[in-house]
C-alpha cells in the first residue's frame, strides 16, 4: 500500500465510523471458545510441502496455484484504498467475504495489511481501524460455524499462528504474515466483520486440487515436526554429507574457473561462499551450472542475485542505507559469515559448477563450498524437474508495459524470485505482480503492490528485513523524501505455495502503479523444469460457432447470448495512463497520487488494442457437449472464457454421468469483464478415455461461457 493514500484514509475511517454509528473504541466480541479444541497431525500433502529440501523438485501437474489480493479491479492503482470492490462479496452491514472457494485445496500463505506504520500512523488510528475491522472467521467445508474466529489484529501471534510459521508487522516490515497451512476438503470461506473499510487487505496464496483428492480439513494442527524447516539455524548446518571446498579462487577478467564436478548422480543441497564486499564484482561474477545433458547452463546468474545481496556493498552514499541480517532458510548468511543458497539441485549422471568473471578486473572468491549427497531424486526427468534460473535485466523499461522477469516453456513450477531495483524512484513499489500459466490470458496471481508481494507493507517502512522465505535485505534511498530514488533488493520463495505450470509460465511485474516509473530492474526467477510440455490442447469450441456446437453434440435448454465487448484483467487491460510522462516539476509521489485518483475515473480508449469481443452464452439450465481427450492423459483440464461481470457463477461438472468437479467463480468484475478460468477434472472420470461427455449443471442463477478449450495432461516419460 502506498504512503500517499494514508492521509485520506484517516479521514475516511473516522468518517465511516461516525456515519455508521459504530463504537470505534469498543473491542469486538471475543472468539467463542477459541478456534478448535485438540490437535491433529497434518495431512500428508501439508507435511510434504515443508520437507522442501527433499520434495521441491517433484512436479505437481494436477495442482492449480492462485492468489487473491486487493488489486484494483478497474485496472488502476486504487489497491485497497477506497475498497470499492476489492473483496469477493458484501455481507451484512460492513462485513465482507474475503475468500470463497469450492472443492479440495489448501491456503499455504496469507498476509494481513492495515494502517500500522509506526511513524506515520498514530496509535489511535491503528486501534480504531483494527477495532472496526473486527473478527476474521474461517468456515471450512460449508460449515455454518467458523473453526477460526478471532479479532483480525490478533490472528498472528497466538498458537498455532505463531513462530516460526508466522511473523508480526515489526518483523515483516508492516505486514502480518502466516505460513500456517489451512487445508480443506470441500471449500473454504473467510469473512471479515468490518471488511468494507478502506485501507486494508487480506491476501491469500492457495492450491486447488482435483475433485476426488482426499484432504482432511484443518484442525488445530501440530506442526512441530515441520518447524525446523523454517528455522534459520537449520540452514546453518551442513545440508549434505559430502562437502567440497575450494579456497582463494582467483579469476581474471574474461576467465571461467570450475569449482565443482561430479560424474555420478546426486543432489547439490547448498552452495556457500565467502564473498568479496564489492558490489561491482558480485554483479559481474556469474555462477554457472550444468546438469546431465545441458548444452547451455541451467544457471547463469550474477552472485549478487544468486545470494540476494545486490547493492549490499554499494559504495554510493545514501541517506538511508539499511542492510538486514540474512536470516533466511533459502538465501542467508551462516555463523561463519558465508552467504548461501539452499535449494535441492538434482542431477542423474553429472554436474558441473563454474564461476565466470565478466568484469573488467581480476577477483577472488575466498571460499566456495558445495554440500551434496549421492541421492538422485526419484523420477528425475519424468516426475521431477531440474533447478533452473532465469536472469533478466532492463534499464530501459517500456512505459505502459510490465517488466517481464521470466517467460518459460515446458513443464515445471516456479519456486522463487529475487528482484533488485536500483536508482529508481521509490514509487516503483506501487507495481503489481502478474503471473500466468499455460498460455492463459488471465493471470493466476495478481497482487496489489510490489512490497506486498514480498510480504511487506508501506514501502517496507523504508527499512530492510530478512525472514526465512521472504524479505527485502537491502533498502537504500538517496534522501528521506518519500518517493526519491532508491535501491531495493527483495526475495520471496514459494516453497509451500509453489506455482505449477504444465506448458509454460510468464512472470511479470509492473514498474509503478501504471507502468510509468523509469528505472533499472534485475531479476532472477528460480523454477524446477522439464523442457517437454506436459499438456496439449485436444479440443475447442466457441458458443458463437453453430457448426462447432453441432460437431460437439451440444444440447440443452437454449441459452440467451449476447455480444460483449471489453477487456481481460492483467497486463492487457486497456490501461494507458502509464504512457503519460510525469512533468519535472511534479514529484514522483504527487504524480502517483494524481494518477491513482485519475485511474478511478479513466476508461480505456475505444481503439485500445487490448479490447476484445465475445459472444457470451448465459446459461440458466443444464447443458452438455462432447470433447476429445488423449486416452494416455493423467487428467483433463477445462478452460472457459466467461463474463465475470456476472456475479458468483457456480456449476457442477459431470463426466459421463458422474460428478467430476465444481466450478465456482466468486465475486465479479464489472470493469474488466472477461476472464479465462481453468479447472482440472477428477482424473478417475477421464483416465483411459478418448472422448467424454461433459454436462454442466448451473448452481447459480446464471453461468456464462464464451469458449471452451480442453487440455489433456499427458506427462512425457511417466512410468
Amino acid at each position: 500500500m502506498s504512503r500517499f493514500k494514508q492521509h485520506f484514509a484517516a479521514i475516511a475511517l473516522v468518517g465511516i465510523a461516525a456515519f455508521l454509528g459504530l463504537p470505534g473504541c469498543a473491542d469486538p466480541a471475543p472468539p467463542p471458545g477459541g478456534p478448535v479444541r485438540g490437535q491433529a497431525a497434518p495431512p500428508a500433502p501439508v507435511l510434504q510441502a515443508f520437507d522442501f529440501m527433499q520434495q521441491l523438485p517433484v512436479l505437481h501437474d494436477l495442482v492449480l496455484c492462485r492468489n487473491l489480493a486487493a488489486h484494483d479491479k478497474k485496472g488502476g492503482n486504487d489497491n485497497g484504498f477506497s475498497n470499492k470492490a476489492e473483496f469477493v462479496r458484501k455481507g451484512k452491514g460492513i462485513s465482507v467475504v474475503a475468500l470463497d472457494m469450492a472443492g479440495p485445496g489448501c491456503v499455504f500463505s496469507m498476509a494481513a495489511l492495515w494502517m500500522d506504520h509506526p511513524v506515520l500512523h498514530p496509535d489511535w488510528l491503528e486501534r480504531m481501524q483494527t477495532r472496526l475491522l473486527g473478527n476474521v472467521k474461517f468456515f471450512f467445508d460449508d460449515e455454518n460455524e467458523p473453526r477460526i474466529n478471532t479479532p483480525l489484529k490478533d490472528l498472528i501471534g497466538p498458537a498455532p499462528f505463531s513462530s516460526p510459521f508466522c511473523f508480526t508487522a515489526d518483523q515483516s516490515a508492516g505486514a502480518y504474515v502466516s505460513y500456517v497451512p489451512l487445508p480443506f476438503q470441500d471449500g473454504l470461506r473467510v469473512t471479515v466483520d468490518g471488511g468494507r473499510l478502506p485501507m486494508w487487505d487480506l491476501e491469500f496464496w492457495y492450491h486447488s486440487y482435483p475433485a476426488g483428492t482426499a484432504l482432511p480439513s484443518w484442525t488445530r494442527m501440530d506442526l512441530s515436526s515441520a518447524a525446523a524447516a523454517l528455522d534459520p539455524e537449520t540452514a546453518w548446518q551442513p545440508a549434505g554429507p559430502v562437502i567440497r571446498e575450494v579456497e582463494d579462487l582467483a579469476i581474471g577478467p574474461g576467465e571461467t574457473r570450475e569449482f565443482f564436478r561430479s560424474d555420478t548422480g546426486g543432489t547439490i543441497k547448498c552452495i556457500r561462499m565467502r564473498l568479496p564486499e564489492d558490489d561491482d564484482v558480485l554483479k559481474t561474477m556469474m555462477l554457472e551450472a550444468w546438469w546431465d545433458d545441458d548444452r547451455e547452463p541451467s544457471l547463469a546468474v550474477p552472485l549478487s542475485m544468486f545470494f540476494a545481496v545486490e547493492n549490499r556493498f554499494s559504495k554510493t552514499e545514501m541517506a538511508i542505507n539499511d542492510h538486514a541480517a540474512m536470516r533466511g532458510v533459502i538465501v542467508g548468511q551462516d555463523r561463519e559469515g558465508l552467504f548461501f543458497l539452499r535449494l535441492p539441485m538434482p542431477f542423474a549422471r553429472s554436474a558441473r559448477l563454474a564461476l565466470e568473471n565478466r568484469g573488467p578486473a581480476a577477483a577472488t572468491i575466498a571460499l566456495a563450498r558445495v554440500e551434496s549427497d549421492g541421492r538422485v531424486v526419484p523420477g528425475l526427468g519424468r516426475s521431477a524437474g531440474y533447478l533452473r534460473a532465469r536472469f533478466r535485466e532492463s534499464h530501459q523499461l517500456t512505459p505502459g508495459a510490465d517488466y517481464h522477469a521470466a517467460e518459460i516453456r515446458g513443464r515445471g513450477q516456479i519456486v522463487g524470485i529475487v528482484l533488485a531495483v536500483a536508482d529508481t524512484n521509490e514509487t516503483f513499489l506501487e507495481g503489481d505482480e502478474r503471473i500466468y500459466a499455460d498460455g492463459s490470458r488471465s493471470p493466476l496471481a495478481m497482487g496489489e503492490g510490489t512490497e506486498t508481494y514480498f510480504y511487506g507493507n508501506w514501502y517496507f517502512l523504508e527499512s530492510a528485513f530478512a525472514l526465512p522465505l521472504h524479505g527485502a535485505p537491502v533498502f537504500r534511498m538517496k534522501t528521506r523524501e518519500y518517493g526519491d530514488r532508491a535501491d531495493v533488493t527483495m526475495y520471496r520463495f514459494h516453497v509451500t505455495d509453489f506455482i505449477p505450470f504444465r506448458s509454460g509460465a510468464r512472470f511479470s511485474i509492473q514498474h509503478g502503479g501504471f507502468n510509468e516509473v523509469a528505472g533499472n530492474y534485475r531479476s532472477l526467477v528460480f523454477y524446477y523444469h522439464l523442457p517437454e510440455p506436459g499438456m496439449a490442447r485436444t479440443d475447442y469450441f466457441s458458443v458463437a460457432d453453430a457448426a462447432g456446437l453441432e460437431a460437439h453434440g451440444f444440447s440443452g435448454t437454449p441459452a440467451r447470448t449476447r455480444l460483449r465487448d471489453g477487456f481481460f484483467e492483467g497486463e492487457k487491460n486497456g490501461q494507458d495512463l502509464g504512457l503519460k510522462k510525469r512533468p519535472d516539476w511534479i514529484s514522483p509521489m504527487v504524480w502517483t497520487a494524481l494518477m491513482t485518483a485519475r485511474g478511478n475515473f479513466h476508461d480505456p480508449p475505444d481503439d485500445s488494442p487490448d479490447r476484445v469481443s465475445f459472444i457470451v452464452a448465459e446459461h440458466e439450465a443444464p447443458y452438455e457437449f462432447t470433447a476429445r481427450i488423449d486416452p494416455a492423459a493423467e487428467a483433463v483440464m477445462l478452460r472457459r472464457v466467461l463474463d465475470q461481470s456476472v456475479f458468483d457463477q457456480k456449476a457442477t461438472v459431470e463426466v459421463d454421468g458422474r460428478p467430476a468437479a465444481t466450478w465456482f467463480n466468486t465475486g465479479n468484475n464489472k470493469w474488466k469483464i472477461f476472464a479465462e478460468d481453468d479447472l482440472i477434472l477428477d482424473p478417475a472420470a477421464t483416465r483411459g478415455k478418448d472422448k467424454i461427455t461433459l454436462r454442466i449443471v448451473p448452481r447459480s442463477k446464471i453461468f456464462t461461457a464464451a469458449e471452451y478449450t480442453v487440455f489433456s495432461i499427458v506427462l512425457p516419460g511417466r512410468e
